[in-house]
């Protein structure tokens, strides 16, 4: 019997001990980080956890960012609506951004980083969730490791119905060939919202998106597929691992400058059409609501 009690004991104590993984979800908060000078429809209208780049006859282009990171992100959620965005080479963007010699300072203002070069000093990792070509093209990107516009990156393309039937798009080199980084996703309507879903594991490292619409789930992005779309190379998921440990910040925009054009020897933007107008028109803007950000956060019990 008084052995029996110690192995009781024993187990209790280790049950009190016991470290778990709890999942808690968050609906971030954002501020403006700036309002784009063309626009006379005034900044993008922040709600909470939504925001709007436009409405009626009038676009709201800029950037914004959120008021506090996240670490250890396994899920970021989000219903986007780009049924306004026919403009072509106009970029509805919603990415993860951190600072790794300082991942507590929030990416506004001069302290605004990304993996383009600016700041590069920083070395600032990137994930970008989704790149539009008005809401034609997308492309999801991985900027991991050290050398800020020089990192490792991979990257991977969908295409809508919208391209299709399009001059402004190369129809026959679309193709959904996962293996290479390419997704059919037209059975997404881009008429309707969307929910833009990214889920990202640890124990084995995988970052996948996917559009869900009802019934509908296509995805765009899978770190276990292939080797990427051409030209991408090998990021060490290791470091999208350590660096979330010290958490990233979501930044969502409304820009013009780059936007996905397909594979480069095969393209699906084919440049024959002139850039759609980024601001002060009736037809270029987009959506975001119902934001979620979940994290893993360790809790002894």
């Amino acid at each position: 019997m008084k052995k029996l009690l110690v192995i009781l004991a024993v187990l209790a104590l280790a049950a009190c001990t016991k470290t778990t993984t709890t999942p808690s979800a968050s609906a971030p908060a954002f501020v403006l980080d700036y309002s784009a000078s063309c626009t006379s429809g005034g900044a993008p209208t922040i709600s909470g956890n939504a925001v709007t780049f436009g409405a009626g006859t009038q676009c709201q282009a800029g950037r914004i960012v959120s008021t506090q990171s996240y670490t250890n992100i396994t899920e970021f959620r989000a219903t986007v609506d780009l049924s306004k965005l026919s403009n072509n080479y106009v970029n509805a963007s919603i990415y993860l951004v951190q600072n790794p010699t300082n991942p507590t300072q929030q990416p506004i203002g001069s302290n605004y980083c990304d993996a383009g070069g600016n700041n590069n000093q920083w070395n600032c990792r990137e994930l970008d969730l989704m790149e539009t070509n008005g809401n034609k093209l997308f492309q999801t990107t991985l900027h991991l490791g050290a050398g800020g516009s020089s990192a490792p990156q991979r990257f991977e393309y969908a295409y809508s119905s919208t391209a299709l039937n399009n001059s402004c798009f190369n129809s026959a080199n679309m193709k959904n060939d996962p293996a290479n980084g390419l997704y059919d996703a037209t059975a997404i309507d881009m008429s309707k919202p969307f929910d833009l879903v990214t889920t990202i594991t640890y124990d084995t490292p995988r970052m996948v998106v996917t559009y869900q619409q009802g019934s509908t789930s296509v995805v765009v992005y899978d770190t276990n597929s292939g080797a990427g779309a051409q030209g991408s190379g090998t990021v060490d998921m290791s470091d999208l691992v350590a660096t979330m440990k010290n958490g990233y910040w979501p930044v969502i925009s409304f820009w013009q400058g780059y936007s996905p054009t397909g594979p480069g020897s095969a393209p699906w933007w084919n440049g024959s059409c002139q850039w759609g107008a980024l601001c002060n028109n009736t037809s270029s803007y987009w959506s975001i609501s119902n934001i979620q950000v979940t994290t893993s956060a360790s809790a002894k019990k």
